[in-house]
């Protein structure tokens, strides 16, 4: 194999990754993008800065921020009425599991956090001195 060919070879596998490339970041946009399911403090809810996180306000009430737009889809705020616990958060349908109920993409969690630190225990604390 000469030169020239060796250079036209290693061309044509280059153009190909830069094609490949392309295709998987196409099928990346075009597959349901997951929310991050961030978690913040309940407290934080009503001055809670969405550009942060790159959301937008799309409506709000008297309780605050109601359906917010991440990624190009839409949250709506929901609240826990029953097992759950004291929380706030946005989420999604994003279709059925197999046992056929509803399937949620959340994107954000507003609820009490546990400000309490546990310590690190003694077979770990050799790693992070």
């Amino acid at each position: 194999m000469t030169d020239q060919q060796f250079e036209k070879i290693v061309t044509i596998l280059n153009q190909q990754t830069l094609i490949l490339e392309r295709l998987a970041c196409a099928v990346e946009r075009s597959i349901t993008t997951n929310a991050p399911n961030y978690t913040r403090p309940l407290e934080s809810f009503k001055t809670f800065d969405w550009e942060s996180i790159g959301a937008i306000v799309e409506k709000s009430d008297r309780y605050g921020p109601a359906v917010v737009s991440w990624g190009g889809q839409q949250f709506m705020r929901r609240n826990p009425s029953n097992r759950f616990g004291d929380a706030i958060w946005f989420s999604r349908c994003v279709g059925k599991d197999d046992a056929g109920e509803p399937r949620y993409d959340r994107l954000i969690t507003f609820k009490p956090i546990n400000k309490e630190v546990e310590p690190v225990p003694d077979r770990l604390a050799r790693f992070v001195k």
